[in-house]
């Protein structure tokens, strides 16, 4: 009688438990998934402007109506985040470093919106360990990159953060591999990310997709990796997404970002067929991928993978989420229309693409009075826009210094400021890459020949003092963390400074440029612009 009790009991339990979701392998005939996807929301967490009182074209709250739509259709949802959402936007800056106790706004919005798996983008990382150590802890989704490897006893040589995790769903195993941007340390200071290094993701990508096939019995594989797409043939260490698709074996989905260009892409010359996707930037699209897979007697037969980019335009804005994140908007928007000074003439920040400007003018005189360094360099962080005459507020700080930088002064000759001038007026006047590349310098008098060969193009007169410019000297130039640490190559490729070792040539460290650019505001008490012609086009 008590075995038979017993028995009955546990045949109860293992059926409860089947209901509950536990399977075994997959049924006979076709399985659905439906994969969604953000990358780099970059703090486009909530709906409506902060200054102006509107509705935001992109936001989280368009991601929350098409997701409620998704999950009416199915229960196969699985959605996965791509990285870079700690940097970009008032509210992010808001709670990563003033409101450092509550739960974090995107942590919470990850909760609500049900996320299965997060991945580390290397603006997080920049946010520092205060800040990402704390937030990783408030996800209820695992939070991945498996190529931030511990450095530091007592778990040296063990992941930092996650490997992957193993969504069930139509008892189907998806095994989700997250990786994060191992160019990082080229950005950012040491400390940001102490006792970590990051292996290049070629090193160890195929031996994990493996691992998962066997170890976790995994149906379908899903890398997402904060990477660029890059090219196909080309293993580059930033940008390596559409490598990854074209020569993994046995992955069904690689997922790219950083580079804020969405795509997507098949490969079917592999064992398995592969799709690549990136959603792109700031909620403009939520990435999607159906996924049918066929089985029999436990084995895949068949698969068939429909990916597509949903524009956000095309979708309302979510009452519920906005009601759910009412309070943290009224508090962001508090916090960024403090008053900070005032402005005694408008300024265009667009001109600082054509020539001297009261934009760079401003970020020069702010880097020299901090640093007291012979010179600086300033590049324009922001290509539009106009900060207007009358009161100034926090929010167009973020318009004037949009990153989370810190300003370092750095010790070169002045041959290797010539030759940095060179590199970037190069990239600017055939307009290679964004306007962030285009350093102009302060405390320096020169031209700059638009029609002359690259080394020929600036032609330094003097220190702005008139003082002699000497070529053999070591001059002291205010810089921001990012140029310091190697930055769009300005530093290596254009001074010919071996960026390995920047404690070589870093002299000094002060704070975050837009803390420090407030608090030179709030002493100043009125902005007056003004452009100092210290430098000039040559046509």
């Amino acid at each position: 009688m008590y075995f038979h009790t017993m028995r009955k009991l546990f045949l109860l339990t293992a059926f409860a438990m089947f209901l509950l979701g536990g399977c075994g392998r997959p049924s006979n005939g076709p399985h659905t998934l439906e994969i969604y996807i953000t990358s780099d929301v970059h703090g486009c967490y909530l709906s409506r402007d902060y200054q102006e009182d509107r509705t935001k074209a992109y936001s989280m709250s368009k991601v929350a109506t098409a997701l409620d739509e998704a999950r009416m259709k199915s229960n196969n949802v699985i959605l996965i985040d791509n990285g870079d959402n700690l940097q970009g936007d008032n509210a992010a800056f808001f709670f990563n470093f003033v409101d450092t106790t509550s739960q974090h706004l995107f942590a919470r919005i990850a909760n609500y919106l049900d996320y299965d798996a997060v991945v580390v983008g290397n603006h997080d990382i920049e946010a520092g360990h205060d800040v990402y150590d704390r937030v990783r802890k408030q996800f209820n989704a695992p939070v991945l990159a498996a190529n931030a490897i511990r450095t530091e006893e007592p778990k040296k040589g063990s992941c930092y953060f996650k490997e992957y995790t193993i969504v069930r769903r139509d008892c189907l195993r998806v095994a989700i591999i997250g990786f994060t941007n191992p160019n990082v340390t080229s950005w950012i200071t040491e400390p940001l990310y102490h006792g970590m290094e990051f292996v290049k993701i070629s090193d160890m990508a195929q031996e994990l997709v493996d691992k998962v096939r066997t170890k976790e019995r995994a149906d379908i594989v899903i890398v997402s990796v904060h990477a660029g797409s890059g090219e196909e043939d080309e293993d580059s260490i930033e940008n390596c997404g559409l490598y990854l698709a074209k020569h993994l074996t046995g992955v069904d989905m690689v997922i790219g970002g950083h580079d804020h260009k969405p795509r997507m892409i098949s490969y079917s010359g592999g064992d398995t067929p592969t799709t690549y996707i990136d959603p792109g930037a700031r909620c403009k699209h939520l990435g999607h991928v159906t996924i049918k897979a066929d089985y029999k007697k436990g084995k895949r037969v068949g698969i068939q993978m429909d990916a597509e980019l949903l524009p956000m335009e095309e979708f309302g804005y979510s009452d519920a989420f906005d009601a759910e994140f009412a309070d943290d908007y009224r508090r962001v928007k508090a916090f960024t229309l403090q008053e900070i000074c005032q402005v005694s003439e408008s300024f265009n920040l667009a001109d600082a693409l054509t020539g001297p400007s009261a934009y760079m003018n401003l970020l020069y005189d702010l880097q020299l009075d901090v640093t007291g360094a012979d010179l600086t360099f300033a590049a324009p962080l922001s290509s539009y826009g106009i900060i207007n005459k009358g009161t100034l507020v926090y929010n167009d700080l973020t318009r004037i210094y949009p990153f989370e930088n810190k300003l370092f002064t750095i010790r070169l000759t002045g041959e290797q400021i010539k030759n940095y001038l060179e590199y970037s007026y190069d990239r600017w006047i055939n307009r290679s890459g964004p306007a962030y590349c285009y350093d102009s310098c302060g405390g320096l008098r020169y031209k700059v020949y638009k029609n002359r060969p690259m080394g020929s193009r600036v032609v330094i007169e003097s220190m702005e003092d008139g003082t002699p410019f000497e070529a053999g000297k070591s001059y002291t130039v205010a810089i921001t963390s990012y140029r310091a640490m190697g930055g769009d190559g300005l530093l290596s490729e254009g001074a010919g400074l071996d960026v390995s070792n920047p404690e070589a040539y870093i002299v000094d460290k002060c704070g975050d440029i837009r803390g420090l650019l407030y608090d030179y505001l709030t002493a100043t008490g009125t902005l007056e612009p003004t452009v100092n012609d210290n430098w000039k086009f040559i046509e």
